[in-house]
């Protein structure tokens, strides 16, 4: 059964972007490339099946002219005609209420899970109690003000957290399932 996880990077205080969207904090702690502990972007993707983003996390993508996704299918969340993947990659608009966004992308992951990004849409998805799994991964700073995960959740979402872990030697990671009653 497809499950709908969550994996992001984020400062101390909850920030998953800067003021403006800036990114820029996210490279200046690259992931260690022996870094033990933890589980890295690649361990995670290869039980991913298909991507729901937002527009804004798919411009990101666009702007570093990267695709680190593979040949996964990327469902982009947007009302808006999308500029081609980069890199071969592939990608197509989408559009409705996060529930129907969610269960075509679980259709389409053929019982992979699916990967859900962007702070808009997790936002949307835990209101909507369809998040199965959350991984934030702490970078060694606090931004002070910038745009907070959290910030605009409508409802309670009650987590188990499984013990942190250090995430190479700089950052912390936490991982979460979201309690359903």
């Amino acid at each position: 059964m497809s499950r709908l996880r969550v994996y992001l990077g984020c400062s101390l205080d909850g920030c998953i972007a800067g003021p403006d969207h800036d990114l820029s904090f996210l490279d200046e702690h690259p992931p260690e490339p022996d870094a033990q502990g933890g589980l890295s972007f690649e361990d995670f993707l290869s039980g991913i099946g298909v991507l729901l983003m937002g527009r804004r996390t798919y411009q990101v993508l666009l702007d570093y002219d990267v695709w680190p996704y593979g040949d996964r299918i990327v469902l982009v969340a947007t009302h808006h005609e999308l500029p081609s993947a980069p890199q071969g990659g592939q990608a197509r608009a989408v559009s409705g209420p996060i529930d129907e966004l969610v269960a075509e992308a679980k259709v389409l992951a053929g019982g992979r899970d699916v990967y859900l990004d962007g702070g808009d849409l997790v936002r949307q998805g835990l209101d909507a109690a369809l998040v199965d799994e959350i991984c934030l991964t702490f970078l060694p700073l606090v931004l002070g003000r910038g745009i907070r995960l959290w910030d605009g959740l409508a409802r309670r979402n009650d987590l188990v957290f499984d013990p942190p872990v250090m995430h190479g030697r700089r950052m912390v990671q936490l991982r979460a399932r979201v309690a359903r009653p």
